[in-house]
């Protein structure tokens, strides 16, 4: 027993030490350190919009109701996590080995979630995201983006201007924006006051009807100035600053056919170190080194199941090659929610993510206050912890959730208990079928009320005859064939002698009694 225990406590040592690592925890919405999310997730509680946090598996995306409701975050994942095999249904029948990060059963449930109406946001740059990109055609280059043309000269190199001039602008050949269309940005007379909170839309500004405060515009009060001669932002640009972003693979990028919409681009003197050197070098490098890449790339993409984005019932999905897009002491430049960072410039980090809140939760006309199933996740499951009580914690809610929703899982579940109870009752040896399998040693009070057909007497008499006939090695026909004076003599005791010749009624109480002494005599 000593032995079992201790390779019990290997094998479960060895799978923590494998995938928990206690780090610095970071991009987490439930903390308030400059690198979390904390300030983005108290605008959002701010605006009555309800926040929860997913610990275990994006597999539970499948029981969400509302997915129409439901924005789903997920920012800078730092760990992979466990895999099964599983049947791919093409050449290769059995797959070993999946994507990083998020298994084959999770991405699908992300990409049914955008399916059914709901709206992702992912937002990594070196990580494990790569699979559910790949879901809607997109694939991370997995290389530091470095720009000469658009760096923060107040900070480093490190820090990049990301200059959109109409973040909703899905045709570019035929200049067509759909900002208009956005429940923030429809104005359709153009009087700086918007449409769903115009009594008349189609006429110019009226008097008194600039003043719109924060209780009024819901969702959209992110856009007020506090300017008197221009109180509400209508214009669809963002300067987005990133923080060592990535930029997403010119091959499997933008895409406008496929209703993949490439809406940030670096500039032209942008390059991607492909030989990850940390130098630039142009063209062939030579000595079989791969020069880098030169820009300009994607670096937001938005995916859409409608074209052009103009169908505000269907689901989206923004992917951003930046993790740190929206921590602390970016998004909270002005230092509204704490003291986070100094000399961040200001930027538009803030409006651009709150304006695609706005449009995946505001899907009823006539409204700018969020819905009673409104509601935004955090996918926390990727995240380090701080130690390891919490990390093994997320461990274990993942295994339970993964072995109760994923197919592959389940049914390795279900074929290993079938081959652990077989082997149990494979080695349940008994010599009469007939008889009570339960052994004489493990019969108790409790047990002869569970089995009350095994606790009559001449059932305890076959057991225990049994067990003296097994002792002194006795083929069943020499047993039979004993004097009742030689069988007294193997049984040496009284009572039990008395038990066995006799016949009389016992009560519980009495059974229970002569079991607890047949079990004292089985031990001699």
């Amino acid at each position: 027993m000593a032995a079992f225990y201790s390779v019990l406590f290997l094998l479960v040592a060895t799978l923590l030490a494998t995938y928990v690592n206690p780090a610095q925890v970071q991009l987490s919405a439930y903390d308030d350190d400059w690198d979390d999310l904390s300030a983005f997730r108290d605008d959002l509680r701010s605006m009555g919009i309800e926040t929860r946090s997913l610990v275990s598996s994006p597999l539970l995306l499948n029981e969400i109701e509302n997915p129409e409701n439901t924005v789903f975050i997920i920012a800078g994942v730092e760990k992979d996590t466990i895999s099964l095999p599983r049947f791919t249904g093409d050449a290769n029948i059995i797959q070993f080995t999946e994507s990083d990060g998020y298994t084959s059963s999770e991405v699908e449930a992300v990409a049914a979630f955008v399916a059914k109406g709901g709206t992702i946001i992912v937002m990594d740059d070196f990580g494990y995201s790569g699979g559910v990109a790949n879901a809607f055609g997109i694939e991370y280059s997995g290389h530091k983006l470095y720009d000469a043309g658009a760096w923060s000269e107040t900070l480093d190199y490190n820090y990049i201007w990301i200059n959109m001039t109409d973040g909703y602008m899905y045709d570019p050949v035929h200049n067509r924006t759909q900002w208009p269309l956005h429940p923030c940005g429809s104005d359709m007379d153009q009087d700086g006051y918007i449409d769903r909170l115009d009594p008349d839309p189609a006429n110019p500004a009226i008097p008194g009807l600039m003043a719109i405060t924060p209780e009024d515009a819901g969702l959209c009060a992110h856009r007020i100035t506090g300017d008197p001669n221009n109180p509400y932002d209508l214009s669809p640009s963002f300067n987005l600053l990133l923080n060592s972003p990535s930029a997403f693979d010119p091959d499997a990028a933008e895409d406008y056919e496929k209703n993949r919409y490439g809406l940030g681009m670096s500039s032209t003197d942008s390059y991607l170190d492909i030989n990850d050197d940390g130098d630039l070098t142009v063209g062939p490098a030579g000595s079989g080194f791969e020069g880098d890449m030169q820009g300009p790339f994607a670096v937001y993409i938005k995916y859409c199941l409608s074209s052009q984005c103009d169908d505000s019932r269907t689901g989206r999905a923004h992917f951003v090659a930046d993790g740190s897009l929206l921590m602390n002491s970016v998004y909270d430049y002005e230092q509204k929610y704490g003291d986070q960072q100094t000399d961040i410039p200001p930027n538009d980090n803030r409006m651009w993510v709150l304006d695609a809140i706005a449009e995946a939760l505001l899907t009823e006309n006539g409204s700018l206050m969020p819905g009673e199933n409104a509601q935004v996740i955090f996918d926390e499951s990727r995240h380090q912890q701080s130690s390891m009580a919490g990390e093994a914690y997320n461990l274990l809610y993942y295994v339970l959730v993964y072995f109760t929703s994923d197919w592959m899982a389940m049914l390795i579940l279900f074929l290993s208990l079938f081959v652990v109870f077989e082997a149990v009752i494979i080695r349940k040896t008994d010599p009469e079928p007939w008889r009570h399998v339960f052994s004489i040693i493990y019969y108790g009070f409790g047990d002869a009320r569970r089995y009350g057909y095994y606790s009559r007497a001449n059932k305890i008499k076959q057991v225990l005859l049994s067990r003296v006939r097994n002792l002194n090695t006795l083929t069943r026909e020499e047993f039979d064939a004993l004097p009742a004076r030689e069988l007294q003599g193997m049984i040496d005791d009284p009572v039990l002698v008395k038990f066995v010749f006799e016949d009389r009624n016992y009560s519980l109480e009495q059974l229970v009694a002569v079991v607890k002494r047949i079990k004292m005599w089985g031990r001699k």
